[in-house]
């Protein structure tokens, strides 16, 4: 596939949080601007992705108050994939990992995010 499929499977729109932003912040954040997983970034650096899952499973079921931060319930187990290795890697790294979102680099800089979603538009797009 070419750069113009790559280019249709990231979102450039990457919406990061302090690790010190609540979760009600967070939630908020994500319906306003209708996405389902925010990064988390100190100094520049990612530390972590909070998702909707997250929130409702380490929020809301554990009963910890909407003003917990983001620190205390982000998934820190964060893959991501360098934006030169193109399509394949990134389809093959989505299939074989538990998350349902990926963060595409460029070297250590954050380009992008992709979904499991997101791919299979492309690729459903390719037939």
């Amino acid at each position: 596939m070419g750069k113009d499929k790559l280019l249709g499977v990231i979102s450039k729109d990457v919406v990061t949080v302090d690790e010190t932003v609540s979760a009600y912040d967070v939630a908020c954040l994500m319906r306003d601007k209708d996405i389902g997983i925010i990064v988390v970034v100190t100094d520049g650096k990612v530390v972590g992705v909070v998702s909707e899952r997250d929130i409702a499973r380490r929020v809301v079921a554990a009963n910890r108050p909407g003003s917990a931060n983001v620190s205390e319930f982000m998934t820190t187990d964060v893959l991501s994939v360098d934006f030169k290795e193109g399509l394949n890697k990134i389809y093959q790294t989505l299939l074989n990992i538990k998350f349902r979102h990926l963060l595409i680099k460029d070297g250590e800089k954050l380009v992008g995010i992709t979904s499991r979603r997101d791919l299979l538009d492309v690729l459903a797009l390719k037939k």
